[in-house]
């Protein structure tokens, strides 16, 4: 299994400007509260490193993985402490030793066999260690809307520009949890990440209190944030 065939879209998608920033921020912060003192972290699909400096703020090492040489260079630009970023593709780079803490942000869907990820992410887990994985939401407030207004059809039913980048499919929780499953890896915690009620365009003008402000509504809303957030341990551990 290899991830050579996935699209690369950093000429025209910049995660640093793009509203998509707020769910990166978001996402990291949430992340971040689970690491301890001196953990090894890796990160699939760093991409510029937004969320990577989040993760650098605490007394971590930083494994960060991406596949975009264009995003590589950006990250490396960083000059962030205690990250080293690599370049290559998930399947295909190896690892010296085992990580107490995996981090794949927004990557399952864009993956065509996510349950060999699973696998994949299990062979690197540390005895204890936890993987963090977030996934765009099909129950998402604004597809909820879309739906209702008979913009889309079906509420999995991958946008246009979802499919710009790839996105294959979009999994809900329990899709994702069912993913995990064969792989020995146990769902011990999951949340919504920001209630987002209209598309990005239409929220792109928005002052970043009121994001915040809509993430923290993901506490009265917890299955319809923009994204799920589960965090797995393997099963021998839970």
């Amino acid at each position: 299994m290899t991830d050579r065939a996935l699209l690369d879209y950093s000429a025209r998608y910049d995660p640093d400007t793009d509203f998509d920033r707020h769910f990166s921020v978001a996402t990291g912060r949430r992340i971040r509260r689970w690491f301890r003192p001196g953990d090894r972290v890796l990160e699939f699909g760093c991409a510029t490193g937004l969320m990577t400096s989040l993760f650098a703020q605490r007394p971590v090492t930083v494994d960060a993985l991406e596949r975009s040489q264009a995003y590589v260079a950006r990250a490396r630009e960083r000059e962030l402490p205690a990250v080293t970023v690599h370049h290559g593709s998930i399947f295909a780079w190896q690892p010296a030793g085992r990580y107490e803490q995996l981090v794949a942000a927004n990557l399952l869907n864009e993956l065509p066999d996510p349950a060999a990820f699973f696998v994949h992410c299990r062979a690197h887990l540390a005895p204890g260690g936890l993987l963090h994985v977030s996934v765009n939401n099909p129950r998402s407030l604004h597809r909820l809307v879309a739906r209702e207004m008979g913009l889309i059809d079906e509420l999995g039913q991958v946008s246009d520009r979802g499919a710009c980048f790839p996105s294959t499919q979009l999994l809900d929780e329990e899709d994702v949890e069912l993913l995990a499953r064969p792989a020995g890896l146990e769902c011990v915690h999951r949340e919504g990440i920001v209630v987002k009620p209209l598309t990005n365009a239409q929220l792109a003008d928005l002052p970043d209190d009121v994001i915040e402000g809509l993430d923290r509504l993901t506490r009265h809303l917890p299955g319809h944030g923009a994204l799920n957030y589960l965090i797995f341990v393997a099963e021998d551990t839970a």
